[in-house]
């Protein structure tokens, strides 16, 4: 009995916890509609496009539409993986073209003198290669 009462006081509090987003690219709703919603897109699941040289870089959509917002949320996105992701820091990961459904995240990088000797930046094979995926936040509104 004392844990249900336990358990139930520990959902409330977190329930009740107060979430105020200080400004979106879309149009602001009633505080009780914020939502915090995460996500990954998988270790050896995640879909890698190529772009060509002379710049390789690597892209993928990313799927928040599970998530119900109603206009844009505030996205933070970070590359995981098993292999060579932690080169993509020194150059960069950038999205792209987020909505309420989802968002593009682009990566380049310093892979190649590494993992794609005599090119420039990441391939998808390096991509898929060391599961690189994408574990995201996206804070915004429901109502």
């Amino acid at each position: 009995m004392f844990r249900h009462f336990l358990l139930t006081l520990l959902l409330t509090t977190v329930v009740a916890t107060d979430l105020y987003i200080t400004r979106l690219n879309s149009p602001k709703g009633p505080n009780p509609c914020a939502r915090v919603c995460a996500g990954t897109t998988g270790k050896g699941s995640t879909v890698w496009n190529q772009s060509g040289a002379p710049y390789y870089f690597v892209n993928t959509h990313v799927d928040i539409s599970e998530c119900e917002f109603v206009g844009t949320p505030v996205i933070t996105a970070l590359i995981d993986g098993n292999g060579a992701n932690w080169h993509t820091t020194l150059s960069g990961t950038s999205t792209s073209g987020a909505n309420k459904n989802g968002f593009n995240v682009y990566l380049f990088g310093y892979v190649g003198v590494h993992s794609n000797p005599g090119q420039s930046g990441p391939t998808a094979d390096i991509a898929r290669g060391g599961q690189w995926n994408v574990n995201w936040q996206a804070v915004g509104y429901i109502c």
